[in-house]
């Protein structure tokens, strides 16, 4: 009998741990699901939280091209997002860029030339930084034309008049003894593709086309004849904003200063890391990033500013063409002071 009850008490005390370790399992596991829900939702809600902190800025570009680059890699790079700065890129005309900085409804605007003319007649605008002091344009042609002297007579796309391509077209005929005005015809048609397919159909005999656009037009049997961008300096990419603005929202305009100028930084000193935001922002290919880039490198501004000389072609065509507007010094179109403060504090 007590062998036959030892048994049967051995037997109900392995069934009860039995049954404990179960219910301690199921509790364990319980306990854990419980904590794993509290961590997802203690991760979602700090999310919520630091999208909700995030600021929406506008930055306004005329193209998704090289002149807007530091730009793309300071979003890229997480360097915009570091600041709390949640960037709206947004490709608009750079005519109507200027209307939104004056009306409040764009932050930054990156089409510098631009901002230079609205300037230089007044406007309250300003240029807080630039990229570049001259352009990455090639002068690119049908195959029949080997040379720049057989443009005589000829139609040469840009895309606008006062624009980058205008004035590097200009001065590169300037430069080799042709008269822009009355020796080629400058045929504003518009944005890149637009040129290309005008160089290709034969509508126009040559067009002035970025590094990146004239890429499709050698595919197509054009022939680059020459890198107009060494015979001008000119701003090229940077960013600009209403005056109001540098009061009222100052800090702001001082975090995106420093991402952007970070990303200046890196440009510099990380071809590598470029090389990675190209491809995926710009959609530059990897055999072609290496001519890309040379040519950024040529005119690149490091310290972010630009010599007031260099600003000369837009601040004149913009006077030229409001004779009656107040006078403006050069050195009015600029204010480096934030970027200044930013330089003492990014290394």
């Amino acid at each position: 009998m007590k062998k036959g009850y030892h048994a049967d008490n051995t037997y109900s005390e392995r069934r009860i741990n039995s049954l404990t370790d179960g219910k301690l399992n199921w509790l364990r596991s319980k306990i854990f699901l419980s904590l794993l829900s509290l961590l997802v939702l203690v991760i979602l809600e700090a999310k919520t939280i630091s999208a909700q902190s995030l600021k929406p800025v506008v930055f306004a570009v005329s193209a998704t091209d090289v002149s807007a680059s530091p730009i793309f890699v300071a979003e890229a790079l997480g360097y915009l997002r570091a600041e709390e700065i949640d960037s709206k890129i947004v490709v608009i005309r750079s005519d109507i860029a200027m209307k939104g900085l004056i009306s409040g409804d764009v932050d930054f605007a990156s089409s510098i030339s631009s901002v230079v003319k609205a300037a230089a007649i007044g406007a309250p605008v300003k240029t807080l930084i630039n990229f570049f002091n001259g352009s990455f344009f090639y002068l690119v042609t049908k195959p029949a034309i080997v040379s720049i002297d057989q443009l005589k007579g000829k139609t040469v796309a840009i895309s606008r008049y006062g624009s980058a391509t205008d004035f590097d077209a200009r001065a590169a005929f300037r430069h080799f003894n042709l008269d822009p005005s009355k020796d080629v015809k400058i045929l504003a048609v518009g944005g890149g593709p637009t040129r290309i397919a005008a160089l290709v159909s034969g509508h126009v005999d040559a067009a002035i086309l970025n590094n990146i656009e004239k890429i499709p037009a050698e595919k197509a049997g054009m022939k680059p004849i020459l890198f107009t961008g060494q015979y001008l300096k000119q701003p090229v990419g940077g960013l600009g904003t209403g005056v109001q603005r540098m009061t009222d929202r100052r800090e702001e305009i001082r975090k995106s200063i420093r991402a952007l100028y970070r990303a200046l930084i890196v440009m510099k000193a990380d071809r590598n890391r470029v090389k990675a935001v190209f491809a995926k922002r710009l959609d530059v290919k990897p055999e072609n990033f290496d001519a890309i880039y040379d040519d950024a490198m040529r005119v690149f501004l490091p310290n972010g500013e630009i010599d007031l000389a260099d600003l000369s072609a837009p601040y004149e065509d913009a006077r030229k063409q409001a004779a009656t507007a107040p006078p403006v010094p050069l050195s009015a179109l600029v204010d480096y002071s934030i970027l200044a403060e930013v330089r003492k504090t990014v290394k």
